[in-house]
């Protein structure tokens, strides 16, 4: 920042006055005995004047003039021009013109016909036809019994007729068997055995739709798998058993805060209905509730 930002302020607090405002600049402490001195002469007005003009009671000397050169005149003389190349040959004279051309008279010759001093060269001999290719060696002679050789039959490709194509395997047969929960996957057929406990199950079935619904309660989703195999559901896996309480009378599968929980593999079957497009069926599972879908139709 400038020493002069607050100019305008410092010359408003000195009334205009460029001698105080620069005592009140140079010593800032009001103690200073120079800080508001009086310099008992009129106010020097700062932004009103437009021109200054500055007089020196002692000007300064003016500088010497610089000497003066002494101009040397010149005296010409002058001397006549002497070449120093001699003056240039005058041009050659043109060459006079040709002379005209002699015209001689032509003498007409009878044409005599030209005799050849050399008869003609005979043509050249036609080269000599190439050798024959050698015969091919005889094949190999094999003497062999006739009761263990059976005879060669040679045949024409000309009197045979074209073999006929070899014809196309034939497809592979469709799948019978595959799983549906929790991938969808091509499986081998196997035999299904049923255990003696398994989860509560119910199945319904309408004219468009076969639901199966499974109850699994505390049961992971990866524990369950859902087969289709020769038109039969197979649900098997991983249920829980509660072994203080699952064998009461009137037995509902359900969810308890109890310790006797036990893991116990189940497979059970299904058979299903007619007209069922095996290809369509869904599977949901939530809220401890796996839902199998198949439509009919």
């Amino acid at each position: 920042m400038s020493m002069f930002s607050s100019f305008d302020k410092d010359l408003k607090k000195a009334d205009g006055c460029l001698h105080k405002a620069a005592d009140m600049f140079f010593h800032p402490i009001g103690e200073d005995v120079f800080h508001k001195w009086d310099t008992k002469h009129p106010a020097f007005p700062g932004p009103k004047l437009t021109k200054v003009t500055l007089e020196c009671k002692d000007p300064p000397p003016p500088p010497p003039p610089p000497p003066k050169k002494e101009e040397k005149k010149c005296e010409c003389v002058c001397v006549p021009c002497v070449p120093c190349c001699p003056p240039p040959p005058p041009p050659p004279p043109p060459p006079p013109p040709p002379p005209p051309p002699k015209v001689e008279k032509c003498v007409c010759v009878p044409c005599v016909p030209c005799v050849p001093c050399c008869p003609p060269a005979p043509p050249p001999p036609p080269p000599p036809p190439p050798p024959p290719p050698p015969p091919p060696p005889p094949p190999p002679k094999v003497e062999c019994h006739p009761c263990c050789c059976p005879p060669v039959v040679i045949h024409h490709h000309h009197c045979c007729p074209p073999a006929c194509p070899p014809p196309p395997p034939p497809p592979p047969p469709e799948p019978t068997c595959w799983r549906i929960y929790p991938c969808f996957k091509v499986i081998d057929k196997c035999k299904v055995e049923e255990t003696e406990w398994h989860p509560m199950m119910k199945d319904y079935t309408a004219e468009k739709v076969w639901q199966l619904h499974v109850y699994l309660p505390d049961v992971g989703k990866d524990k369950v798998m859902v087969d289709i195999c020769d038109g039969t559901v197979v649900v098997h896996g991983e249920g829980i058993f509660h072994t203080h309480c699952g064998m009461w009378p009137g037995h509902v599968e359900h969810c308890c805060d109890c310790t006797r929980k036990e893991p116990t593999p189940f497979v059970k079957q299904f058979k299903l209905p007619d007209k069922c497009k095996l290809k369509e069926a869904f599977v949901e599972f939530e809220k401890e509730v796996m839902v199998v879908r198949i439509l009919r139709g």
